[in-house]
Protein backbone atom coordinates (compact mmCIF):
# COMPACT_ATOMS: atom_id res chain seq x y z
CA UNK A 1 0.00 0.00 0.00
CA UNK A 2 1.05 3.51 -1.17
CA UNK A 3 0.53 6.32 1.19
CA UNK A 4 1.39 9.63 -0.01
CA UNK A 5 3.10 11.82 2.49
CA UNK A 6 2.79 15.26 1.01
CA UNK A 7 -1.30 14.55 1.04
CA UNK A 8 -1.38 16.86 4.20
CA UNK A 9 0.72 19.29 3.01
CA UNK A 10 -1.30 19.66 -0.34
CA UNK A 11 -4.34 19.65 1.61
CA UNK A 12 -2.26 22.35 4.21
CA UNK A 13 -1.70 24.56 1.35
CA UNK A 14 -4.97 24.43 -0.36
CA UNK A 15 -6.50 25.39 3.14
CA UNK A 16 -4.49 28.30 3.83
CA UNK A 17 -5.07 29.58 -0.21
CA UNK A 18 -8.60 29.22 0.43
CA UNK A 19 -8.27 31.29 3.80
CA UNK A 20 -6.17 33.99 2.25
CA UNK A 21 -8.53 34.64 -1.02
CA UNK A 22 -11.49 34.37 1.16
CA UNK A 23 -10.38 36.43 4.15
CA UNK A 24 -10.51 40.24 2.78
CA UNK A 25 -13.95 39.66 1.14
CA UNK A 26 -15.08 38.15 4.68
CA UNK A 27 -13.44 41.66 6.24
CA UNK A 28 -15.20 43.69 4.05
CA UNK A 29 -18.84 44.62 5.53
CA UNK A 30 -21.91 43.93 4.09
CA UNK A 31 -24.10 47.03 3.50
CA UNK A 32 -27.86 45.41 3.68
CA UNK A 33 -26.26 44.01 7.31
CA UNK A 34 -23.89 46.52 8.56
CA UNK A 35 -25.30 49.59 7.61
CA UNK A 36 -26.19 51.92 10.94
CA UNK A 37 -29.17 53.79 10.93
CA UNK A 38 -31.83 55.66 13.01
CA UNK A 39 -35.09 57.72 12.84
CA UNK A 40 -36.06 60.81 14.19
CA UNK A 41 -40.24 62.47 13.91
CA UNK A 42 -40.03 65.86 12.85
CA UNK A 43 -42.80 67.86 13.70
CA UNK A 44 -42.00 69.48 9.44
CA UNK A 45 -43.47 68.89 6.61
CA UNK A 46 -41.50 66.12 3.80
CA UNK A 47 -40.85 69.39 1.95
CA UNK A 48 -39.49 71.24 4.71
CA UNK A 49 -37.40 68.34 5.40
CA UNK A 50 -36.23 67.38 2.00
CA UNK A 51 -34.96 71.70 2.25
CA UNK A 52 -32.76 71.51 5.76
CA UNK A 53 -31.53 68.58 4.67
CA UNK A 54 -30.09 70.60 1.25
CA UNK A 55 -29.44 73.22 3.96
CA UNK A 56 -27.16 71.29 6.06
CA UNK A 57 -24.85 70.96 3.46
CA UNK A 58 -24.23 74.93 3.89
CA UNK A 59 -24.04 75.17 7.78
CA UNK A 60 -22.03 72.13 9.06
CA UNK A 61 -18.74 73.23 9.30
CA UNK A 62 -16.97 70.11 8.06
CA UNK A 63 -18.96 70.06 5.09
CA UNK A 64 -18.57 71.72 1.99
CA UNK A 65 -20.84 71.70 -1.43
CA UNK A 66 -18.41 71.99 -4.45
CA UNK A 67 -20.71 71.95 -6.69
CA UNK A 68 -24.75 71.45 -7.20
CA UNK A 69 -26.40 70.41 -10.85
CA UNK A 70 -29.58 69.59 -11.32
CA UNK A 71 -30.03 66.55 -8.56
CA UNK A 72 -26.59 66.14 -7.63
CA UNK A 73 -24.66 67.58 -5.19
CA UNK A 74 -21.19 66.80 -4.60
CA UNK A 75 -19.68 67.68 -0.70
CA UNK A 76 -16.39 67.88 0.01
CA UNK A 77 -16.01 66.42 4.26
CA UNK A 78 -13.77 66.15 6.61
CA UNK A 79 -14.21 64.08 9.78
CA UNK A 80 -12.17 64.00 12.63
CA UNK A 81 -12.00 61.94 16.06
CA UNK A 82 -12.24 58.63 14.36
CA UNK A 83 -11.51 55.61 16.30
CA UNK A 84 -8.19 53.79 15.11
CA UNK A 85 -8.08 56.07 12.00
CA UNK A 86 -7.94 59.77 13.62
CA UNK A 87 -9.14 61.78 10.33
CA UNK A 88 -10.62 61.11 7.19
CA UNK A 89 -11.34 63.34 4.10
CA UNK A 90 -14.22 62.45 1.75
CA UNK A 91 -15.71 63.59 -1.20
CA UNK A 92 -19.00 62.28 -1.81
CA UNK A 93 -22.49 62.65 -4.13
CA UNK A 94 -25.62 63.01 -2.71
CA UNK A 95 -28.03 62.24 -5.17
CA UNK A 96 -31.89 63.44 -4.47
CA UNK A 97 -33.16 60.34 -6.30
CA UNK A 98 -36.90 61.53 -5.11
CA UNK A 99 -38.81 63.96 -2.83
CA UNK A 100 -38.80 60.89 -0.67
CA UNK A 101 -35.25 60.15 -0.53
CA UNK A 102 -31.47 61.60 -1.18
CA UNK A 103 -28.84 58.88 -1.72
CA UNK A 104 -25.11 59.52 -1.47
CA UNK A 105 -21.93 57.22 -2.71
CA UNK A 106 -18.19 57.93 -2.00
CA UNK A 107 -16.23 59.35 -5.00
CA UNK A 108 -13.11 59.67 -3.56
CA UNK A 109 -11.05 59.52 0.14
CA UNK A 110 -7.70 59.43 1.68
CA UNK A 111 -9.35 56.52 4.48
CA UNK A 112 -12.10 55.42 3.94
CA UNK A 113 -13.15 52.33 1.22
CA UNK A 114 -16.96 52.69 1.09
CA UNK A 115 -19.22 55.49 2.34
CA UNK A 116 -22.27 55.10 1.30
CA UNK A 117 -26.75 55.40 2.89
CA UNK A 118 -30.07 57.27 2.18
CA UNK A 119 -32.25 59.84 3.73
CA UNK A 120 -35.68 58.69 3.65
CA UNK A 121 -38.77 60.53 4.47
CA UNK A 122 -42.03 59.08 5.52
CA UNK A 123 -44.95 61.52 5.55
CA UNK A 124 -47.03 61.45 8.79
CA UNK A 125 -50.22 62.80 9.79
CA UNK A 126 -51.36 64.24 6.54
CA UNK A 127 -48.27 65.59 5.89
CA UNK A 128 -47.63 67.58 9.02
CA UNK A 129 -45.16 65.51 10.57
CA UNK A 130 -41.86 63.45 8.96
CA UNK A 131 -40.40 60.51 9.90
CA UNK A 132 -36.76 60.81 8.90
CA UNK A 133 -34.78 58.20 8.60
CA UNK A 134 -31.02 58.09 7.98
CA UNK A 135 -28.38 55.00 7.11
CA UNK A 136 -24.96 55.12 6.52
CA UNK A 137 -22.39 52.41 5.54
CA UNK A 138 -19.17 52.78 6.42
CA UNK A 139 -15.86 50.75 5.98
CA UNK A 140 -12.78 52.33 6.39
CA UNK A 141 -10.32 49.13 5.51
CA UNK A 142 -8.96 48.73 8.93
CA UNK A 143 -8.74 45.08 10.07
CA UNK A 144 -8.49 45.02 13.83
CA UNK A 145 -10.32 43.24 16.49
CA UNK A 146 -13.96 44.39 16.67
CA UNK A 147 -13.25 47.07 13.39
CA UNK A 148 -16.97 46.48 12.62
CA UNK A 149 -18.56 47.32 15.88
CA UNK A 150 -15.76 49.93 16.86
CA UNK A 151 -16.93 51.76 13.36
CA UNK A 152 -20.37 51.50 13.69
CA UNK A 153 -20.67 53.40 17.25
CA UNK A 154 -18.51 56.25 15.37
CA UNK A 155 -21.26 56.14 12.75
CA UNK A 156 -23.74 56.00 14.74
CA UNK A 157 -22.99 59.26 16.33
CA UNK A 158 -22.65 61.15 13.19
CA UNK A 159 -26.13 59.47 12.15
CA UNK A 160 -27.87 61.07 15.35
CA UNK A 161 -26.09 63.86 14.99
CA UNK A 162 -26.72 64.39 11.12
CA UNK A 163 -30.49 63.81 11.73
CA UNK A 164 -30.64 66.04 15.10
CA UNK A 165 -29.22 69.41 13.02
CA UNK A 166 -32.01 67.95 10.18
CA UNK A 167 -34.51 68.16 12.77
CA UNK A 168 -33.58 71.65 14.10
CA UNK A 169 -33.22 73.01 10.62
CA UNK A 170 -36.55 71.41 9.72
CA UNK A 171 -38.76 72.59 12.63
CA UNK A 172 -37.32 76.28 12.45
CA UNK A 173 -38.45 76.28 8.88
CA UNK A 174 -42.10 75.41 10.22
CA UNK A 175 -42.57 77.93 12.86
CA UNK A 176 -45.01 80.41 11.89
CA UNK A 177 -45.15 83.72 13.68
CA UNK A 178 -47.92 86.08 14.10
CA UNK A 179 -46.39 89.57 13.82
CA UNK A 180 -48.61 92.34 15.04
CA UNK A 181 -47.50 96.61 14.82
CA UNK A 182 -47.44 97.48 17.77
CA UNK A 183 -47.35 101.40 17.80
CA UNK A 184 -44.47 102.85 20.30
CA UNK A 185 -46.08 105.51 22.98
Amino acid sequence: MHVNRFFPTKVSLIALTTTLLVSPAMAAGNVQTDSVFSTVMVEASPQQVYEAIKMQRQVDPARKQVSYIGAEAVIDENFSGLPVIGSAKCMYKEIESSPRSIEYHLMSSDKFKRFEGCWTLTPLEGGRKTELRLSTYLETGVHVPFARQITNNSVKKDVLRRLGRVKVLAEASSVDVNLTHVKAN
